[in-house]
C-alpha cells in the first residue's frame, strides 16, 4: 500500500515496507534449473540441515534444495558482483 505524503507543493509516494519482496519471494520460489546439474559441491553437516529444514518448512518442499542454493548464490553475486569485479582485477594481472 502506497502512501503519498504531501510535501510543500509536491507529493511523494513512501512504500510500505511490506511491498519489498519477503525473503521466500527472493530464494524459496519457483526455479528455472532443469536438473540439479553434473557439478557436485559439499557443505558442512549443519549449514546443509539447515538449509533442508528451510526448504522443507518455509518452501513446503515446492522447490528442491538445489535450486534454493542456486537462489542464493545468484542473488549474491549480483549483490556484490562489482566488488568481485575490482578484487578479481586487482589480482589477475596481464599476461603482457
Amino acid at each position: 500500500m502506497k502512501k503519498n505524503i504531501k510535501i510543500g507543493a509536491r507529493k511523494t509516494k513512501v512504500r510500505n515496507r511490506r511491498e519489498k519482496a519477503t525473503y521466500e519471494e527472493m530464494f524459496l520460489r519457483e526455479y528455472t534449473m532443469q536438473g540439479r546439474g553434473d557439478k557436485a559441491i559439499y557443505v558442512r553437516p549443519e549449514y546443509h540441515q539447515k538449509l533442508l529444514r528451510i526448504v522443507q518448512t518455509i518452501a513446503q518442499n515446492r522447490i528442491p534444495l538445489y535450486a534454493y542454493l542456486d537462489n542464493i548464490l545468484k542473488h549474491h553475486l549480483g549483490l556484490f558482483e562489482q566488488e568481485i569485479t575490482e578484487d578479481f582485477n586487482k589480482k589477475n594481472k596481464s599476461i603482457f
